[in-house]
Parts: C-alpha cells; sequence; structure tokens
C-alpha cells in the first residue's frame, strides 16, 4: 500500500492547519477552503479519503457529499465529516448521504487519528476485494438484485394468491346457492315440459329436451366438483383420526352395490390397514378410483379392479389395479390437471375434476398419488397411493 492521498476540506485555515500537523505523518495531504475548489479536486486525482467540514459557504458538506455520490468514481471513497453542528439531525443526515463516520469540533488528535487509519485500512481492504474478485462482486451484485427481485415478485405473488383466495371463497358461496338457483329452474321446467308436453313434441324436440336435462346435470356434478375442490384449501391436522382403510373401503363397496352389480364388475379387496388421516376426504380418493375403474373399461367388457396395500416403515402403499383402457404414457401427467379429460365424454362422462381432486387431497395428507399404464403391452392401469406412517397427534 502507497502513502494514502488525503482530501481535507474546511473554510477554516486554522482547522486545516491543525489537520496538517496532526496527518502529516499518515500520508498526502491536499486541502480546499470551499466545496467547489474540492469537488473539482476530488475529480482530477481520486483521493483515498476525504475529512469534510459540513458547513461551508457555497457548496455546503452535505451537498457535496450529494455530488459525490452521483459520480460512479468517487461514490464508494470514505467520507469523515468533522464539524461544528451537533445533534443527531445532523449527524444521521450525514450518514444517510454516505459519510463513513462523523466527528464533532474540536477534534481530539488521537481520535482523529485513529479514525483516519481505521477508514484507510477498510478502504485498502475494499480495493483488494474489488481487484481480487471483480467478477464475483459483479456476480453478488447481480444475484443480490436478482435475489431482490424474486422476493419483491414472490411477495407480488403472496399478495396475489390472498386476493384469489378471497375471491375464490366468494366464489365458492356464491357457487354454493346463487348458481344452483337458477340451475335448478332450469331442470324443474323442462322436467315439466317433458312430463307435460312431452307426448306432443317432435322427436327432435324430446331430443333437444333430454339434451337440456343431460347438460343440466352435468352442470351440477361440474359446480359440486369445482366447489370440493376449491374447499380442499384446508390445514387437515387438526381434523386427523385414526381411519381404518378395511371398513372404508367396505362402506364404498356397499355404496357402488348398484353400480357393480349393473357392469357385471369384479372387486377385490386386500386387507388392508389402519393409516392416519381425515376419513370422509380419503373415502372421496379411493370412490374416485373405483369409479374410475369401472367407468374407462372397453365396450361390453366387465371391470375388474384389485385392491391391495403393502407397508415399510415409513409408508402404507395402496395400489388399485384395473383392465381398463389405459393411460398413455404422455399422458400419464396430464391426468392430475383441472378440467383435463382424455376421452371424449361422448364416450365417457365426468368434469376432468376427480383426479385432481383425489391428489390434492392425498398431497394435503403429506403422501403422493401416482399412475402406471402401458396399453401397448396390456390392458389396464395401476394407481398408486402413498400415505406417511404418522402417530396420532393428541
Amino acid at each position: 500500500m502507497g502513502s494514502p492521498d488525503i482530501l481535507v476540506v474546511d473554510d477554516d485555515v486554522v482547522v486545516i492547519q491543525a489537520m496538517a500537523s496532526h496527518l502529516k505523518t499518515i500520508g498526502r495531504l491536499r486541502f480546499a477552503t470551499d466545496g467547489l475548489n474540492a469537488l473539482r479536486l476530488m475529480r482530477e486525482s481520486v483521493p483515498d479519503l476525504i475529512l469534510l467540514d459540513a458547513q461551508m459557504p457555497g457548496l455546503t458538506g452535505f451537498q457535496l457529499l450529494d455530488e459525490k455520490r452521483a459520480d460512479p468514481r468517487l461514490a464508494d471513497v470514505p467520507v469523515i465529516m468533522i464539524t461544528n453542528l451537533s445533534g443527531e439531525e445532523h449527524e444521521q443526515m450525514g450518514l444517510e448521504k454516505g459519510a463513513a463516520d462523523f466527528l464533532a469540533k474540536p477534534v481530539n488528535p488521537s481520535i482523529l487519528r485513529a479514525r483516519v487509519l481505521t477508514q484507510l485500512r477498510l478502504a485498502h481492504a475494499n480495493s483488494v476485494l474489488k481487484r481480487l474478485s471483480v467478477m464475483d462482486r459483479l456476480n453478488l451484485a447481480a444475484a443480490m438484485e436478482e435475489l431482490r427481485a424474486s422476493n419483491a415478485n414472490l411477495q407480488k405473488t403472496v399478495d396475489e394468491l390472498a386476493a384469489t383466495n378471497g375471491r375464490l371463497s366468494q366464489f365458492v358461496r356464491i357457487a354454493s346457492h346463487d348458481l344452483r338457483e337458477p340451475l335448478n329452474t332450469v331442470d324443474q321446467f323442462a322436467g315439466l315440459i317433458e312430463e307435460d308436453d312431452g307426448p306432443n313434441l317432435s322427436d327432435s324436440g324430446r331430443q333437444y329436451l333430454r339434451l337440456v336435462r343431460k347438460a343440466g346435470a352435468r352442470m351440477r356434478t361440474l359446480l359440486d366438483d369445482v366447489v370440493n375442490y376449491a374447499q380442499l384449501d384446508v390445514d387437515l391436522d387438526e381434523s386427523m383420526t385414526t381411519v381404518s382403510l378395511q371398513t372404508l373401503m367396505e362402506d364404498l363397496r356397499d355404496a357402488l352395490a348398484a353400480r357393480l352389480d349393473q357392469t357385471r364388475a369384479v372387486l377385490v379387496v386386500e386387507p388392508l390397514p389402519e393409516v392416519v388421516g381425515h376419513g370422509s376426504l380419503l373415502a372421496v380418493v379411493f370412490q374416485n378410483l373405483l369409479t374410475n375403474g369401472l367407468k374407462f373399461v372397453g365396450k361390453d367388457q366387465p371391470p375388474s379392479i384389485h385392491v391391495s396395500s403393502t407397508q415399510s416403515d415409513e409408508d402404507v402403499v395402496i395400489e388399485f389395479r384395473d383392465n381398463g383402457i389405459g393411460i398413455h404414457p404422455e399422458d400419464q401427467a396430464r391426468i392430475f390437471e383441472p378440467f383435463v379429460r382424455l376421452s371424449r365424454k361422448q364416450e365417457f362422462d365426468g368434469t376432468g375434476l376427480g383426479l385432481t381432486q383425489a391428489r390434492k387431497i392425498i398431497e394435503a395428507h403429506g403422501g403422493t398419488l401416482s399412475v402406471s399404464s402401458r396399453p401397448a403391452v396390456g390392458p389396464g392401469t395401476t394407481f398408486k397411493v402413498v400415505l406417511p406412517k404418522r402417530p396420532l397427534s393428541r
């Protein structure tokens, strides 16, 4: 490190002489008695340190700090402000404008030398870091800026999600009442027309009326699914209980008895364990997987569904294997997206929310729901539900 260049700026000649006496052994000194001349000297040759008086005629020390900060070449030069001004507000103003330190007159010579040496060492260390790792500093600056932008975007996203959740809650309230009322009215009047005037309608008229009622039923199902899906954003921890999956499946078999009989389906359920979870929501998942197995089969083909389970120290795994039409590998990720339907609705009814809702429920339990299927090799699809083992909170 060479002899440091120190610029002393003060309109009091006596102060300048005292500074020269105290600091002459530390480095090369230059002097200015007003702000404009000091700014010129700084721009001619960038100093290593500036000792700056706050009160000067013309350009004050605070104004000089603003000019210095606006110049990229001078912005990092440390400044020690030395002034008669007292009060925290003046010190705060100087520090906010970029001063590194603040001393009140009269200055103790030992304190002055110690502060000057400290700032010179810091400036030297900063200069060494710049030379050694310019790219690292640029990368760090870019990373910090990216982090600030990411934080800003994250906060914006949080705010947008909060607003969206508020709108979603409002929609759920509207959907559960206001949207059902006109839908029920349409269905009721369509039913009256079909009942009272159906025989007098043409074949096409009766067909159109059946399409209206079918569309109304589909709309009601869709509305129910959307409402149920929106209401899943809840914390399940407080409502967790011990759930017997075996009992749950037996109840579902009874509930689906008519459908099983109508389709001549074969449902095989191996012994299933108990888990900690939300019983009614897990029933929604299992019913969805069973009805998919009953629905998506070839024409005139009896469905076959086999439910089995395995356990490890951490997880319970339940598999639903069917003999249905299968799902192509490129479509297997899409089936969990909202409203995605891989088959034409003329072939298989549904809203495209069932599997989305099922995965959301399982993930809320801390588990996973996945699918595997290879239609080119053989028929059928396997859905795998993984639920973590955990003790029931007391």
